[in-house]
């Protein structure tokens, strides 16, 4: 069973991409094709296709004026301060709720470490 949903909506940092655009998929766009799917599948709102989308482009190889130009100008900060939501689609709340969550995971991974260091 694919753990794709799971991840996503514990705030994994995901994306979609094509395993073998020959072999695997019917049309001529194949990532179109997994985006479409995905959203059939796994119940994805429009909201959630355009994180997706954005993790790739964060996640990608592009230079950073790709970037700029489909994300916005603040790209490389974190959360809501780096989203442009007319780039985007993304609202910055969401945004700022899973910085705000890894922040909160980060810190109980912390204070656990600590714990076993003074043990």
């Amino acid at each position: 069973r694919n753990p794709f949903k799971k991840y996503f909506a514990q705030g994994l940092n995901v994306s979609l991409s094509t395993d073998d655009p020959l072999l695997l998929h019917v049309t001529k766009e194949p990532l179109m094709e997994e985006y479409s799917v995905a959203a059939q599948v796994w119940k994805l709102s429009s909201v959630d296709q355009c994180e997706i989308a954005r993790n790739s482009v964060l996640q990608s190889g592009l230079e950073h004026r790709f970037k700029r130009h489909y994300l916005g100008r603040h790209f490389q900060l974190p959360g809501a301060q780096g989203n442009d939501i007319r780039q985007t689609n993304v609202p910055s709340l969401r945004l700022q709720y899973r910085t705000e969550q890894l922040m909160e995971e980060m810190t109980m991974i912390r204070d656990g470490v600590n714990e076993l260091i003074q043990k």
